[in-house]
C-alpha cells in the first residue's frame, strides 16, 4: 500500500527536508475525471507529537500557492512557514498539544505527484499528461495518507482560501472522520469572477513562448515571464485597495519624478514585479494551471442536487467559519451562504466576520482576533472531544480569554427553566455569559446568535458556538423544532417585528423563553405622570433617542401578543421589589404594576 521516506536533520531547530508517502501502489485512486492515479507520492510535514490514542491530529490544508511547510523555517527559503503566526508551541494550534499534519496537494510542486514530477509508468516528466485533479481528489489522497499513518479520525481540519475548500470537502465527504472543521476566507464554490481571474493567469502562462505547449521541462525551458504575470495578477486580488494605498500610495520607486517610460516608476509596480520574480523560483507553471483549475471546478452542492444544505444534512462536525470585511476575493456573503446551509441542517456552527483592511491575505497575517477565536474554538472542542487540558504554563503564556465568568441573577432564572443535556439557542447571546453557564454547568448543547461583533468574538474566544448574525433576518434559516429551547433575553423590544420574531422562536424551539423589562412598572408610570418623560434608571440608562428599545411593552401587552399568536404560557417568573421572585403559570394583575422584569416559558398550543 505505502512506504515512508524521511530526510532527518541532526539540528532539532531545523525541520527535515520533508516526509514523503508513496500511496495506492496496489489499487490506483480513481479521480473525479474518471482517470486513475497510482502509485502516487504525497509529500507532507508534521509538527508536534501524535498521542498514544492518535486522537490529537489536526490536518492543515494549504492555499493555492502554499505548501506543506506551514510552520517553522522553510527548508528552501529559510523564511517562516506560511502559517507560523497560528501554528507552533503555545500558539492557537499548539504543537505541544496537537499533532499537526500538512500535506502538499497532489498536482503541487513540492514533492507530491504533479505535472513536474516523474510519471512512474514512462520515466518522463508528467507535464500535461498528468490527469486533471479536483479538490475532492486532493482530499481523497489525504485520507489515504491518514490511513497509512494509522489515524482513523481527525480532531480538526482547517485551512484558508483553497485550504478552506479542502476543509469543507473533508467535512462533507468524511464527516465520520472529522470532529471539527475551520474553513477560513473561503466559499462552497468558486465564483465566476474568481474563475475569470484564474483564466487570466493561465492565459499569461500559456502565452509565454517558453511554455512550449506544457513540455518546457523536456525542452529545458521555463515560462517564468508568464508565471510571474499570473502571480502579479493574482496577488492584487489577495490585498485590499486600502492595504495597497496604506503601504504604497502613489509613492515613486527610487526616484523623485516619473520617467515617462515603462519602467517601475511606482513602488506598487516594483512590489508586484518582486512578487512575480520570487514566485517563479519556488513554483511550477503547470502546477499553477492544475491547481487553479481544481479550484474552478469546486462546487460543493453539485453532488447534492444543487442544494448546499443537503451537503451538511445531519452533520456531526462542529464548524467555525471566519471571513474578513475587506476580502473581495471570498467576501463574507460566501461564508454566510455556508452558515445558512449548516443552520438549515441544525449543524453545530460558529461564524464571525473580522473587521480588517488587509484583504483576503488577512488569514495569513497577524490578526490577533483570529488567533483568539481559533484558540477558543479549539479549546472548547478539545474539552468536548476529551483531549487533555492545556497546562497552567500554556494558559499563562497564551493570549486567550479570562477564565469562565459568573452569571447574572436574571439569567440564572432563565437557566433554571432549561433541562440539563438539552439543546438551546440563545438569540442575542451577547458576550456568551448565559451560554457558558448552560454549557459548563448544565451540560446543555448551547448555541448563540449575536449581532454585535465584540460579543461574538468574546463568546468564540471562550469556546462558545455563536453565529454573528441578525435575529431580525436570520432566524428564518433555522429548521422547525431544531432546539429544545430558544431564548430571547431583554431583546424582544429591540426587534423590528417582535411578533414575527416570537413566532420564529416558538417554531424553532419546542419551548421559547422570553424576558424583558416591564414598562408597566410603577416607577415608569410615575415618571411619565409626574415628569412627563421616559424613565432613566439602572436597567434603562439611555435617553429615549439613544435607546435601542424601539418597541417598549408591558407584561399586559405581552399577554395580549401570546393570545393573538395562540402561544401557551407554561411558566412565568416576575422580578419584583428588592429582588423578590414570584413564580406562577400566569402573572397576576399586580405583576404588571410591581414587576420590574418578566421571564416567560412558552410553547405552541398542542
Amino acid at each position: 500500500m505505502s512506504s515512508l521516506f524521511a530526510n532527518p536533520t541532526s539540528d532539532p531547530a531545523i525541520p527535515p527536508l520533508g516526509q514523503v508517502m508513496v500511496l495506492s501502489a496496489d489499487q490506483p485512486m480513481r479521480l473525479d475525471s474518471g482517470a486513475t492515479l497510482g502509485p502516487f507520492t504525497l509529500a507532507y510535514q508534521t509538527y508536534g507529537t501524535l498521542n498514544e490514542a492518535k486522537s490529537n491530529a489536526i490536518l492543515v490544508c494549504h492555499a493555492l500557492t502554499g505548501d506543506q511547510y506551514a510552520a517553522g523555517p522553510h527548508p528552501m527559503t529559510g523564511r517562516p512557514g506560511w502559517w507560523s503566526t497560528l501554528i507552533g508551541p503555545g500558539k492557537p494550534v499548539d504543537t505541544e498539544r496537537y499533532f499537526v499534519i500538512c500535506p502538499n496537494v497532489i498536482g503541487g510542486c513540492m514533492g507530491s505527484s504533479g505535472p513536474r514530477e516523474i510519471n512512474p509508468a514512462t520515466g518522463q516528466v508528467w507535464g500535461l499528461n498528468f490527469p486533471v485533479i479536483t479538490i475532492a481528489d486532493m482530499v481523497r489522497s489525504q485520507a489515504l495518507l491518514l490511513d497509512a499513518l494509522g489515524i482513523d479520525r481527525l480532531f480538526a481540519v482547517l485551512g484558508g482560501s483553497m485550504g478552506g475548500m479542502q476543509a469543507l470537502e473533508w467535512a462533507t465527504a468524511y464527516p465520520e472522520r472529522v470532529f471539527a472543521a475551520i474553513p477560513i476566507a473561503t466559499a462552497a464554490r468558486h465564483s465566476s469572477q474568481n474563475i475569470a481571474f484564474h483564466e487570466v493567469g493561465r492565459q499569461a502562462i500559456m502565452a509565454d513562448p517558453d511554455w512550449a505547449a506544457g513540455a518546457y521541462h523536456a525542452a529545458g525551458r521555463n515560462p517564468s515571464r508568464g508565471l510571474a504575470v499570473a502571480r502579479m495578477a493574482a496577488h492584487v486580488t489577495y490585498l485590499s485597495e486600502t492595504a495597497l494605498h496604506r503601504k504604497f500610495g502613489r509613492n515613486l520607486q527610487d526616484r523623485i519624478a516619473v520617467t515617462y517610460g515603462f519602467d517601475a516608476d511606482f513602488q506598487v509596480e516594483s512590489y508586484l514585479r518582486h512578487q512575480g520574480s520570487t514566485f517563479v523560483d519556488r513554483f511550477d507553471a503547470n502546477s499553477y494551471l492544475y491547481i487553479t483549475r481544481a479550484m474552478d471546478y469546486f462546487d460543493l452542492a453539485v453532488e447534492y442536487g444543487g442544494q448546499l444544505a443537503n451537503a451538511f444534512a445531519s452533520s456531526p462536525v462542529r464548524f467555525l467559519l471566519v471571513s474578513f470585511t475587506s476580502d473581495w476575493l471570498f467576501p463574507t456573503p460566501e461564508s454566510r451562504a455556508i452558515v445558512k446551509a449548516l443552520t438549515t441542517g441544525s449543524a453545530s456552527v460558529s461564524f464571525v466576520e473580522i473587521e480588517t483592511d488587509k484583504g483576503h491575505d488577512a488569514f495569513l497575517l497577524d490578526e490577533p482576533e483570529l488567533f483568539r477565536i481559533v484558540q477558543g474554538f479549539l479549546d472548547g472542542c478539545a474539552e468536548q472531544y476529551g483531549l487533555a487540558q492545556r497546562s497552567s504554563a500554556q494558559h499563562a503564556e497564551s493570549k486567550g480569554p479570562k477564565p469562565r465568568r459568573g452569571i447574572r441573577a436574571d439569567l440564572k432564572l432563565i437557566a433554571d427553566m432549561i433541562r440539563p443535556g438539552s439543546r438551546a439557542l440563545d438569540v442575542g447571546s451577547g458576550d456568551g455569559e448565559l451560554l457558558e453557564h448552560l454549557v459548563h454547568d448544565k451540560g446543555v448543547d448551547g448555541r448563540g446568535l449575536e449581532l454585535d461583533p465584540d460579543g461574538v468574538h468574546l463568546s468564540l474566544a471562550h469556546g462558545m458556538a455563536v453565529i454573528q448574525g441578525d435575529a431580525n433576518t436570520d432566524l428564518q434559516a433555522y429548521a422547525d423544532g431544531a432546539f429544545d429551547y430558544v431564548i430571547l433575553s431583554k431583546t424582544l423590544q429591540a426587534m423590528h417585528d417582535p411578533r414575527a420574531v416570537l413566532e420564529h422562536l416558538c417554531r424553532i424551539g419546542h419551548h421559547a423563553i422570553v424576558s424583558f423589562e416591564n414598562y408597566g412598572h410603577w416607577r415608569t408610570r410615575l415618571s411619565l405622570m409626574l415628569r412627563g418623560r421616559s424613565p432613566i434608571d439602572r436597567d434603562r440608562p439611555n435617553h429615549w433617542w439613544e435607546s435601542s428599545n424601539i418597541h417598549p411593552c408591558t407584561i399586559a401587552d405581552f399577554l395580549d401578543l401570546t393570545e393573538a399568536l395562540d402561544i401557551e404560557i407554561e411558566e412565568t417568573v416576575v422580578l419584583g421589589p428588592a429582588g423578590r421572585v414570584a413564580k406562577s403559570t400566569r402573572p397576576t394583575t399586580s405583576a404588571n404594576l410591581f414587576g420590574e422584569q418578566a421571564v416567560f416559558l412558552l410553547r405552541r398550543r398542542r
